[in-house]
């Protein structure tokens, strides 16, 4: 007997029990009083700066195409319209942009991709995942509803890709959802410094007398202080009993640069990015040699989920035997001095020629950097005219 879909509302659409805590049973509490939707998500500094990351980082790797060859290799094929204009408004940076840009916000992307007869895609485009609503049909099926159309899609033309998807869930966990409190925390405080500056309530200072005055007598005595010292450096002189004090916010209230900074590094541990990218403060001090490590982790462990999601929906899209691939050598190049090393070494070993070598490091090649060289006494470097047979030493003219 095939598995059937156990129909349970709240469990297969966890997106649509309040995602911005409208209704009285929210998802994911939250606590700050401030509405989290993904327009003001950017709002936080440290939301936008680790959202545009992710997107600008996995956007600027090629996405080229490739084909299995028979001995299981691939062999790059050059890149087709389709594939560098993924539909009518977006190039390919733009689309793969958006795409992670989705991700990082709702945790679920729906790309429309419709094929003509030869299974080739007609155009790539993403959609907002507020507007599709999903289906299980009885027969097990998928089927999507994309805005206020009746046209409903299959499978076959919507594809889903899932930042977290537990069992039961129709979609993935989004990470404004599950991060509204600490998002929220972050919009809170920078509204209530905005209008602590903003607003000015509390003086700058106070003059303090044992004396009674009447308002008349105060308002006078205030716009003659200021009058007097407004952006000027007079000596003030204080007559009658006159004290000045001045009026400072306590530690307690205006200490929060310690809680922004909480909160930058909450929203790094959330998207597994390193503190150092989104200039957070604290953690591990970077040197040269752990910043190197660091950006090729940031490669392994947080990009590559990404592109390996977005090459597997796009690639299911396709005619058996292609597929793509993200490029990431740029991002994933050592310094000059170690790439030179490298090199060296493998040229050495015979694992690389010369001109392959060079065309790693985007240079041209050279006559005879096409032999391999192997590091023994003796032997020709490649690109040297072959050297003529002298003999032996009883041979050779004197």
């Amino acid at each position: 007997m095939p598995l059937r879909w156990v129909k349970n509302e709240q469990r297969a659409l966890p997106t649509n029990i309040d995602p911005y805590q409208i209704t009285a049973r929210p998802l994911f509490q939250n606590y700050t009083g401030e509405v989290v939707n993904e327009v003001n998500v950017f709002a936080s500094a440290a939301m936008l700066s680790a959202i545009t990351l992710l997107a600008d980082s996995v956007a600027t790797m090629p996405l080229e195409l490739f084909e299995e060859q028979d001995n299981g290799r691939l062999r790059r094929l050059p890149t087709p319209d389709w594939l560098r204009r993924p539909n009518d408004e977006q190039l390919q940076f733009d689309f793969v942009h958006q795409a992670v840009a989705t991700l990082a916000i709702h945790g679920v992307d729906f790309i429309y991709a419709p094929t003509d007869r030869n299974g080739v895609p007609l155009e790539l485009r993403n959609l907002n995942p507020l507007s599709v609503k999903q289906k299980h049909n009885d027969d097990g099926t998928i089927t999507y509803q994309v805005g206020k159309s009746e046209e409903t899609f299959d499978r076959e033309t919507i594809r889903q890709v899932d930042w977290l998807r537990l069992p039961g869930h129709m979609r993935g966990i989004a990470p404004i959802d599950a991060l509204r409190n600490i998002i929220g925390t972050d919009i809170s405080i920078n509204r209530f410094l905005a209008a602590f500056y903003g607003d000015g309530a509390t003086p700058s200072s106070v003059l303090e007398t044992e004396q009674q005055l009447t308002p008349d007598q105060a308002q006078i005595l205030r716009d003659t202080w200021t009058d007097m010292h407004y952006k000027t450096r007079k000596p003030a002189v204080l007559a009658g009993g006159l004290k000045w004090k001045p009026v400072q916010a306590s530690a307690s209230d205006m200490d929060t640069m310690a809680h922004r900074e909480s909160i930058v590094r909450d929203i790094a541990r959330a998207y597994r990015i390193p503190l150092y990218l989104i200039l957070g403060t604290g953690g591990e001090s970077q040197t040269y040699q752990n910043i190197e490590s660091a950006g090729i982790n940031f490669v392994r462990h947080t990009l590559l989920p990404y592109m390996r999601r977005l090459e597997g929906a796009i690639s299911e899209v396709l005619p058996m035997g292609l597929m793509v691939r993200f490029n990431a050598d740029e991002l994933m190049r050592g310094d000059l001095s170690t790439r030179v090393r490298a090199h060296q070494v493998q040229i050495a070993s015979g694992t690389l020629t010369p001109n392959e070598a060079r065309h790693v490091e985007g240079r041209e090649p050279y006559t005879g950097g096409d032999k391999f060289v192997l590091n023994l006494p003796g032997a020709p470097m490649a690109g040297t005219p072959d050297l003529p047979d002298l003999g032996t030493d009883e041979e050779r003219p004197t």
